[in-house]
């Protein structure tokens, strides 16, 4: 300390402040004085040093702590800001895996049909409606019930288990050969017109209303005998064509509303087939002609859909 003292004490300029220090005092400026004040200067230089020294390292360390150190907080609004846009871009790029997966099975549905001609599809939905209609097993009923039934009208068998178990068998004639749709089709045909047991008649299909496109879905279906009859069998003698729907269709006053659910100009995927019962008798009614609907999956290849259509001359 004397020897900070001493240094400062040699500096004229240190020395010319203590001297206006003890004239602004009028104070006699004696050796003792001096040395005083000159002390005093000492100390206050030395504390007002310092404490530049220390606001200087504060400085210092604040500025690296800041720069080095954890990121601020995300306010809440940023947050869910950003997740917002995450999800949005989630679901963007979901939207285009469905859309192109969606796109991908449709071109793969469409991949065969689309190496083959008009002509090529034509021949091909019908034979495959040739195959399955050719593979009827017509001497086994697909509906049976007891002949005691008969004498006690219905007898207690509702319509609901007729039809439920007509479809069953059918099911497990036809297989894969006919689409899902065919079924569910054919189920709101019997809804409209039930499956019943008649006192007179014997196992019928009521028709009870004049809806054609529930009624003529029944077509291949016919009671065995027209007196007390007790089985419902198939029918496979209908003499069948295929039917160019896009085009003869198309300009026939008689033929064009029908099937009008299906885009004949852009879906290739669709062909008709046509089936002519005006020359041969069955026991349950049925439209004269009827256009059966033959969808391609890439699964199953052709189908019989459940899309038909029909008319009476």
């Amino acid at each position: 300390m004397k020897k900070i003292k001493e240094f400062f004490g040699n500096i004229p300029i240190f020395q010319r402040q203590v001297e206006r220090e003890i004239n602004g005092k009028n104070i006699e400026p004696t050796d003792g004085i001096k040395k005083v004040e000159h002390g005093r200067q000492v100390t206050r230089r030395l504390i007002i040093s310092l404490l530049v020294i220390v606001l200087i390292v504060l400085a210092i360390l604040f500025y690296f702590n800041n720069k080095n150190g954890p990121t601020p907080p995300i306010s809440n609004a940023t947050t869910n800001s950003e997740s917002s846009t995450k999800q949005t871009e989630q679901n963007t790029q979901d939207s285009q895996a469905t859309s192109n997966s969606t796109l991908e099975a449709g071109t793969a549905d469409n991949d065969h049909l689309l190496k083959l001609s008009a002509k090529e599809r034509a021949k091909e939905a019908t034979d495959a409606f040739k195959t399955w209609y050719e593979s009827f097993d017509t001497k086994q009923p697909v509906l049976e019930i007891n002949e005691e039934l008969l004498a006690t009208d219905a007898g207690g068998t509702s319509p609901i288990e007729l039809q439920t178990k007509l479809i069953d068998n059918l099911k497990a004639s036809f297989g894969d050969q006919v689409a899902p749709d065919f079924y569910t089709s054919l189920q709101q045909a019997f809804n409209f017109n039930p499956v019943v047991v008649d006192s007179e008649k014997g196992l019928t299909i009521s028709k009870q209303n004049e809806d054609k496109a529930q009624w003529l879905k029944t077509w291949f279906l016919d009671t065995e005998s027209i007196e007390k009859n007790t089985k419902i069998i198939l029918r496979n003698d209908f003499t069948y064509e295929y039917f160019d729907w896009r085009n003869e269709a198309s300009k026939d006053e008689k033929t064009k509303d029908l099937l009008s659910e299906i885009d004949w100009d852009n879906d290739i995927s669709y062909e008709t087939v046509g089936v002519s019962l005006m020359h041969l008798t069955k026991n349950i009614e049925s439209p004269e002609i009827v256009f059966i609907v033959m969808h391609y999956d890439d699964q199953y290849g052709w189908q019989v859909s459940g899309s038909i259509g029909g008319i009476t001359e």
